[in-house]
């Protein structure tokens, strides 16, 4: 089975607190970290409701998300500065945008033996057209993702420190052939960690400036954690 990984996108500034807390926190933790949020909230609220049902009862807000590339629909339509930027706080800042945006990059098989309760989606669980399906067996990895959408040539965003071959630029929609019809919903079938992620199954932390390196590199000084960050301009749109 080729070796996968995948990427959460955060806002810079909410790095210290996963630092502090020693994890990434779902949405609907006992404990949930304030953090600024970058979503449509109809879908973030669908996705707390009984709309999509995880096989261990739970609704997607319960799991840290991850998709399986960097490049998707979402962070492209965060690139575009469609998004809403809000606080910690609940207060609308600005439109967000990727410049300070950053990837925490993990593999599926990092969770493997884990005792973490994982499961992964076929399609983008933002809707029902396609309606997606959910898979908690890892060993099924490679037949439910529709990984040709992502393994397609021209390829993008290669990470060779950790051995990410890139995925497909293109990730829209297409009249055609049938199977491009659905593309962008495939291009962001998730990965869900139920609860929270320990910080000891990040790979890296993929960034898209000297600058932004350089910012984190002190976040990350002053904890006691030392995740590599990697600077990778193909990861972004810009």
């Amino acid at each position: 089975m080729p070796n996968r990984f995948i990427f959460r996108q955060v806002h810079f500034e909410d790095l210290p607190t996963f630092l502090a807390d020693g994890e990434v926190r779902a949405k609907r933790h006992p404990s949930p970290q304030l953090c600024h949020q970058a979503s449509y909230q109809e879908i973030v609220n669908r996705r707390g409701t009984d709309e999509f049902i995880l096989p261990n009862g739970c609704v997607v807000n319960d799991f840290v998300p991850f998709y399986f590339s960097p490049i998707t629909s979402f962070t492209f339509t965060i690139y575009k500065k469609n998004v809403p930027l809000i606080s910690p706080q609940g207060v609308h800042l600005r439109q967000a945008c990727e410049d300070d945006r950053v990837f925490l990059v993990s593999s599926p098989q990092n969770f493997v033996n884990s005792g973490l309760f994982t499961c992964f989606s076929d399609y983008a669980l933002n809707s029902k057209a396609p309606m997606p399906t959910i898979e908690t067996d890892l060993a099924k990895l490679e037949d439910h993702v529709h990984w040709k959408v992502f393994d397609e040539c021209p390829m993008v965003a290669a990470i060779s420190d950790i051995g990410y071959p890139g995925v497909c630029k293109w990730f829209c929609n297409m009249a055609t052939p049938p199977e491009r019809m659905t593309r962008s919903a495939k291009r962001m079938a998730e990965f869900l960690v139920h609860g929270a992620v320990p910080l000891s199954k990040i790979l890296c932390i993929v960034v898209k400036t000297d600058a932004m390196r350089a910012a984190l590199e002190g976040m990350m000084a002053v904890s006691s954690w030392n995740i590599p960050i990697l600077i990778n301009r193909g990861c972004f749109f810009g």
